[in-house]
């Protein structure tokens, strides 16, 4: 058994369900614990029951979620946390406030203190790898700028993350911070060990021949208005081939749209359709981009996949720390396979939440499965983090 702990509590009081993880995380100190809630809890009692049972100097980040994965595989309305002992990690962290008004300056002056103390708490342990995890909020639509001003200043310390999600009401989403709950922020921790691990990226389509090109959009609000010259809603329920008074979440779930950047494929995915026919995006959209239907591939021979190729690398996994789109969450519960993903997750001790949207090396994507795999310290190679992709 590994020195990093996963719990999740179904307990419908607040207080009861902080409680309920600070027994399974009983029995050691940690450096770092990251929680994803449900938003049937009062996030400010919240807050404070978790600061109250992990005090200082554990560092304790969270967020509100569009759903768990915990110890049942994908959960709803519960609590999760995972626990990054004292004894192989160090923690920094930071928080990037008021992403209404964006500065990019001020974002990278805040990740630089951080990174000098992660810098000197990495000397002093001897430890020579880094990563950083982000949560921010899911409504902000900032994530891109936020993504690449943060991942520009750390270089080749890889960034990872996950937009914060409030189920489907696309309301208020939150982020936490020690005893703090903090509203239009991002929260990030730079995290060292000696143990070894590896990014995971995967995402279970791949592109077809049938082009859309954005003709009409309101890049600020990833808004497009037309597609291929037509009301993109129209368009695009066309080119799939369903009837656009269908149109809803679990649709857009089960015909995302890819563009090719760097010569990787990314989703992009469509949050709603609006009254005059345009089409709200998860993701930043502008004219001229050219969008193709994605074709989907199975999903848990993509998801195996790309875990038993990071196993092979690093050995048996302790735990995944994951960002796993709310879209895909969707999908699985249309198709009747949520509970054949459960297992697979649960084989492989993987601990997240359902997003409004992933990070991975800094750029914003959706319907994808993103995240950190740690393995023991027996493990077969060194203690190297490097990159699994799979598409």
């Amino acid at each position: 058994m590994g020195s990093i702990r996963i719990g999740s509590s179904l307990a419908e009081q607040t207080a009861d369900a902080a409680a309920d993880l600070a027994r399974q995380l009983s029995g050691q100190q940690y450096a770092l614990v990251i929680f994803f809630t449900a938003d049937r809890h009062n996030a400010a009692r919240l807050a404070t029951e978790m600061r109250r049972h992990f005090p200082l100097p554990t560092a304790v980040i969270g967020c509100s979620t569009a759903g768990e994965i915990g110890l049942a595989g994908y959960q709803n309305d519960s609590l999760v946390a995972i626990g990054f002992p004292a004894a192989d990690f160090t923690a920094a962290t930071a928080v990037i406030p008021d992403l209404e008004r964006f500065d990019t300056g001020e974002c990278q002056r805040r990740i630089e203190d951080a990174l000098r103390v992660s810098n000197a708490q990495r000397d002093t342990r001897g430890y020579t790898n880094t990563l950083a995890f982000v949560l921010i909020d899911g409504l902000s639509l900032r994530e891109e700028p936020v993504g690449r001003a943060i991942q520009l200043l750390l270089g080749d310390i890889p960034l990872v993350g996950g937009s914060a999600g409030d189920s489907l009401h696309f309301r208020e989403t939150l982020i936490f911070h020690g005893a703090e709950v903090v509203r239009n922020a991002a929260v990030v921790a730079l995290i060292s060990t000696d143990l070894p691990f590896r990014i995971v990226k995967t995402q279970h389509f791949e592109r077809s021949t049938e082009r859309m090109v954005v003709t009409g959009a309101r890049p600020q609000d990833r808004v497009v208005t037309e597609i291929n010259g037509f009301p993109a809603a129209l368009e695009y329920a066309r080119i799939v081939g369903i009837p656009a008074e269908t149109l809803s979440p679990m649709a857009f779930a089960a015909y995302p749209v890819v563009v090719r950047i760097g010569g990787q494929e990314y989703v992009r995915s469509i949050q709603k359709m609006n009254s005059d026919h345009s089409l709200t995006f998860y993701c930043a959209i502008d004219e001229g981009i050219v969008l193709a239907r994605a074709r989907g591939i199975d999903p848990l021979e993509n998801l195996e996949h790309a875990l038993d190729a990071v196993a092979a690398e690093i050995g048996e996994l302790q735990a995944v720390l994951a960002c796993d789109c709310i879209l895909r969450n969707l999908e699985f519960r249309q198709s009747k396979q949520i509970e054949i993903m459960s297992k697979a997750l649960r084989e492989r001790h993987v601990l997240g939440f359902s997003t409004f949207g992933e990070l991975h090396m800094g750029v914003h994507m959706n319907q994808t499965f993103t995240g950190v795999a740690f393995g023991h310290r027996h493990a077969k190679t060194d203690a190297s983090g490097g990159a699994i992709a799979s598409s």
